[in-house]
């Protein structure tokens, strides 16, 4: 059977399957709300092997069809064509048991314009991400639901694409790459109250960056911001990077903060997890934020180094948070009772809500039985700490607006209890 016309024959069938995607988006549905799903051995940090992929051309001349993933983040491990022109590619995992954050990223064109089905394969997890695409590798747009089909289990999903001489690039996220962090992060550094610091260096050699915003030469207090220890969640850097610019920012409200307190802000945890394509892990094979308490993987004990030199000088923290994303609009915060007396968190949710009502934001209080970063914050600086989880297909207006929002309600909130 033609593969175009059972697309169109199941277009009521993908309708579901979109309308899926957008429930567990922005549904706060306690039975929706997501539980612990890491795979046994997670939080077993010593180094494991990982396959990391070839990077190449799958060519089809005959067709003149051409399929790539010769570039920073790209993920697609091989593509074959069967008799009815159907291409199907192999998406694998770094390595494996890992939690299911399937991604995908690669480009395509042809010869002469025409449209093509590639169907993805799904190795030790299932279908996640809603494919999007782009010209330019700037601007995204979801493919339409007609164009996608996702099989019951969610083991493959076949994509129709228009391909042309033109490339076309295909990833389960917007392409938010340490080459676009690299860019954004010179931008800020020629503020004058903006510095920037290379901690060290990842397993593969990339540099682990800080960024430094201040305007006072002994800040009352510090903010901890850190981003990206799991490659493909680009919704928490969009959320991350809104975040940052607004505490940057010429008003009046963010000038006042930076005459008080700092800001050390660390936009990639992973930068060999991004540029590898990984799923999650970084080329240790391991979920950095499983190893905040062991500290076996020299990423994260860049980032403890540095940031223990505030305890050493008893210095105060005034939160600590950490980007992600998921299915959800979540935010993973302390038991209230590990704070007893403080109304932080509390108070900041409030004001996050109040301000942008449309935002369906879920508040899951946790204990600290796990050894991510938000316990070590806590449990290091004894200060409200947060994992700051954006919903993978939140709208990116609404994520950013949220996140301007965040920052200046948190910037509000430390000048008034830290008078």
């Amino acid at each position: 059977m033609d593969l175009h016309n059972v697309l169109g024959s199941m277009y009521l069938y993908v309708a579901f399957i979109a309308l899926g995607f957008v429930l567990m988006s922005c549904s706060s549905s306690p039975s929706l709300e997501p539980q612990s799903y890491d795979p046994p051995g997670s939080t077993d940090t010593r180094d494991k092997e990982v396959a990391l992929q070839s990077r190449s051309v799958f060519a089809f001349e005959q067709e003149g069809v051409y399929f790539s993933n010769d570039f920073e983040a790209g993920r697609l491990i091989e593509v074959e064509r069967d008799a009815n022109g159907i291409y199907s590619g192999q998406i694998t995992p770094e390595n494996h048991p890992i939690n299911n954050s399937a991604w995908f990223a690669f480009n395509a064109w042809a010869r002469q314009t025409m449209t093509v089905h590639i169907t993805l394969h799904y190795s030790n997890g299932v279908h996640r991400y809603w494919p999007k695409t782009s010209t330019d590798k700037v601007n995204w747009t979801p493919l339409d639901s007609s164009q996608v089909i996702v099989v019951e289990d969610e083991s493959s999903a076949t994509f129709e694409l228009n391909l042309g001489p033109d490339t076309l690039w295909i990833a389960g996220q917007e392409l938010i790459t340490n080459d676009v962090f690299d860019r954004w992060q010179q931008k800020l550094t020629k503020l004058p109250y903006t510095r920037h610091q290379v901690l060290g260096e990842s397993r593969e050699g990339r540099p682990i960056h800080l960024l430094e915003m201040t305007e006072s030469e002994k800040p009352e207090a510090y903010l901890l911001v850190i981003g990206r220890q799991h490659p493909p969640e680009i919704a928490g850097s969009i959320g991350f990077m809104s975040f940052i610019e607004t505490i940057a920012s010429d008003t009046k409200l963010a000038e006042a903060f930076r005459e008080r307190f700092a800001v050390w802000a660390v936009p990639v945890v992973n930068p060999d997890g991004v540029a590898e394509g990984h799923w999650r892990h970084n080329t240790g094979g391991v979920d950095l934020n499983r190893d905040w308490q062991a500290f076996n993987q020299p990423e994260t004990r860049l980032i403890r180094d540095h940031f223990l030199q505030l305890k050493q000088k008893r210095q105060t923290v005034i939160a600590a948070i950490d980007f992600h994303a998921t299915r959800y609009d979540i935010m993973y915060t302390l038991d209230r009772d590990l704070l007893p007396g403080d109304d932080f968190t509390d108070t900041w949710l409030d004001a996050i809500r109040t301000q942008t009502p449309t935002y369906n934001l879920i508040d899951e209080p946790g204990g600290l039985g796990s050894p991510i970063s938000k316990n070590w914050f806590y449990e290091t600086f004894k200060t409200p700490a947060f994992t700051y989880e954006v919903g993978d297909e939140t709208d990116r207006a609404l994520v950013e607006e949220v996140a301007v929002t965040a920052a200046n309600t948190l910037m509000e909130l430390a000048l008034d209890t830290n008078r």
